[in-house]
């Protein structure tokens, strides 16, 4: 068994001061975890590239066969609702499509409606006899036509930041960002720093146990703060006095670990904190 501090020094040799990056084989390949990563994969899926395409093509198979409750290779309208829910979560893992709830106002009935429409479009394409039912085929088919075509529209919908991604943004840009991040609950922003937040807690909880120790957590700040030391917006050095304070101000029943909760909620009120004395 690796000591901590062989497993830290490790850690620390895989992460880039700069470029945040998890590691792959916690995760899967970069675009299930990585905004800039899915957004690049997706592109390239659109533009026929032979590896993503079939990547693309066997997420949404897949996909296809959990819904199929009685494995007869076809999905009624109901199990369809549950695939649209199912390849949307990823999507949305990075604030790229609206939840169920905002698309549709939280109205059941207005979801049902639409979801239904869309299946029957899809049980009579092609000029074929409605089943009340749809193959695999026909849902890989429309699917892709649908979330393709959406592809060039990405970028103007979410922002240019990536926050593994530091060299494609500005400063402005991130402080932009965090601000709306933190300051609005709701936002693309709000789920991407989500997301990134859990991904880097995943990885500092070496003992897979949905929390972390001091030493973890120490850990995780190191790889969190390359972004914002990146703009010169945290300091370069680590100040342990001050990470022992964080740390034991999250830790309020004194357990010696902090959940994934806890260090949400600090982040987002230390990142709001920050950005309010910066617009000072």
């Amino acid at each position: 068994m690796l000591s901590v501090a062989s497993r830290i020094a490790i850690r620390r040799t895989s992460f880039p001061a700069a470029h945040a990056a998890s590691t792959s084989d916690v995760f899967g390949e970069p675009w299930r975890y990585d905004k800039g990563a899915f957004k690049a994969w997706i592109t390239k899926a659109s533009q026929g590239s032979e590896l993503e395409k079939k990547q693309f093509y066997g997420y949404l198979a897949l996909s296809f066969g959990d819904v199929d409750v009685d494995k007869d290779g076809f999905i009624n309208a109901t199990e369809f609702d549950l695939l649209l829910e199912s390849v949307a979560s990823l999507p949305r893992r990075f604030g790229l499509a609206p939840s169920a709830q905002a698309e549709y106002g939280g109205d059941a009935m207005a979801r049902t409606n639409a979801r239904k429409a869309m299946f029957d479009a899809i049980d009579g394409s092609a000029g074929h006899k409605p089943r009340g039912k749809i193959a695999m085929g026909q849902f890989i088919d429309w699917t892709t036509k649908h979330v393709l075509g959406k592809v060039a529209t990405l970028e103007g919908e979410t922002g240019r930041v990536a926050f593994r991604h530091v060299d494609q943004f500005t400063k402005e840009e991130y402080i932009s960002y965090v601000d709306e991040a933190v300051n609005n609950p709701d936002s693309i922003a709000s789920t991407t720093l989500y997301n990134y937040l859990l991904t880097l807690f995943i990885e500092a909880d070496t003992d897979c146990k949905g929390k972390i120790s001091f030493e973890q957590f120490d850990d995780l700040v190191n790889i969190a703060a390359a972004t914002p030391r990146h703009f010169g917006l945290a300091p370069q050095s680590r100040d342990a006095a001050a990470r022992r304070e964080m740390f034991e101000a999250m830790d309020s029943t004194n357990s010696g670990f902090v959940t994934f909760r806890k260090f949400l909620r600090f982040v987002r009120e230390h990142a709001r904190e920050k950005v309010a004395q910066h617009s000072e």
